[in-house]
């Protein structure tokens, strides 16, 4: 059974991208390393890279 899911999902604008995801629909950022392209963020138990 599956339980969770950590998808890799493209984006163009890191930053348009983390504004939305953690002031539009209420995600967290995830680690603490900043890669140049790269954003991992998570809400309860899913996490979207």
């Amino acid at each position: 059974m599956l339980t969770d899911i950590h998808p890799k999902l493209p984006m163009r604008d890191k930053t348009a991208t983390k504004e939305f995801y953690l002031n539009q629909l209420g995600f967290e950022e995830f680690g603490s390393a900043d890669f140049d392209g790269y954003l991992m963020v998570q809400k309860d138990n899913i996490q979207i890279h």
